[in-house]
């Protein structure tokens, strides 16, 4: 099997177009969240069914399908007879969502590192290049779909490719809050630094190491929730028994 990279591999996802035989349900349910991930589909927007399908070139049944995934990930809801929405983003699923990521991550990358072939350089040279011409361009989009690539592929030279899709499933809400705070100051370069970091120390094979900046980089995660509940007061949902207040102790607990 090939698993090298090519740079379409981190292109956003963006619809039909997106990819080459891409199953029509799959392109729907790909276009729809980029657009609720990027918030060109805000809270409380209607999805017309109708118009989708005119866009997509799609029928109903793989525009259905999409929905019904998206709403099992919690970004929509579908109102019997009244339409389908977009969800606010929920406090409680930002936290499910990173606790499920680190969990898996931080055992991806100690795992990555221990296993590690030096096939595999070539492929993170691309995907540092790529992330520092995202930072040059200031392309937001596309520093979020490097940065999951990234994530992705660490679950790839670790060998277990599909605990990715585990981990996207689980993380809508949370890619929502880390695309509305890619504009904060210094977000590219964090990034970046914090991921050569990474992959030197598992291309290094140590998995000690890996694991304590993974956590550190994956704990960054309380700081920009706690940005946006300051600078944008409402557009987190803050469910009963959820005090921001908190955030940083349910994000980023100390052991």
């Amino acid at each position: 099997m090939n698993n090298s990279l090519r740079r379409s591999d981190f292109l956003p996802e963006n619809g039909v177009t997106g990819g080459a035989g891409q199953p029509k349900a799959l392109a729907a349910y790909n276009f729809i969240r980029h657009a609720i991930i990027t918030m060109r589909m805000e809270p409380g927007a209607t999805i017309s069914e109708k118009e989708t399908c005119a866009e997509l070139g799609v029928s109903r049944t793989p525009m259905r399908e999409a929905v019904l995934r998206l709403a099992q990930e919690g970004l929509v809801r579908v109102v019997p007879s009244g339409g389908t929405f977009v969800n606010g983003i929920s406090l409680r699923g930002v936290i499910e969502g990173h606790l499920i990521r680190s969990s898996l991550e931080l055992r991806i990358v100690r795992l990555a590192a221990q296993v590690y072939d030096p096939v595999h350089d070539r492929d993170f040279d691309l995907l540092m290049f790529l992330q520092a011409d995202a930072a040059k361009r200031q392309d937001y989009d596309q520093s979020l779909a490097v940065d999951n690539a990234f994530h992705r592929f660490l679950c790839t030279v670790a060998g277990f490719p599909d605990i990715w899709q585990t981990i996207h499933n689980a993380t809508g809400q949370l890619d929502r809050v880390r695309r509305r705070a890619i504009p904060r100051s210094g977000f590219f370069d964090e990034v970046e630094e914090e991921h050569r970091a990474i992959y030197e120390a598992v291309r290094c094979g140590n998995g000690d190491l890996a694991h304590d900046l993974m956590r550190r980089h994956l704990d960054d995660t309380a700081k920009v929730v706690e940005y946006l509940v300051a600078e944008e007061p409402g557009l987190i949902v803050q469910e009963p028994g959820f005090d921001p207040t908190k955030i940083g102790l349910m994000l980023a607990p100390k052991s």
